[in-house]
């Protein structure tokens, strides 16, 4: 799996990319191999983006 920089700056590690692709496998009730089989890598690389974002910005609500 490439790198997939997150908007904002800094990229998602490995483990953050896949628990992202998981979670999408698992909230479409499919399994993780039919997703990465019939997803393009720019879809990845969204999902991973937006898990990462909503992650960063839950992080941030319980800081405070």
């Amino acid at each position: 799996m490439s790198m997939v920089e997150l908007p904002g700056g800094g990229c998602a590690t490995e483990s953050e990319a896949l628990t992202a692709l998981a979670a999408e496998a698992k909230r479409r009730g499919i399994s993780y191999g039919h997703l990465v089989a019939n997803t393009t890598e720019h879809e990845r690389t969204k999902i991973i983006q937006d898990y990462c974002t909503e992650k960063r910005r839950k992080g941030r609500r319980s800081g405070k």
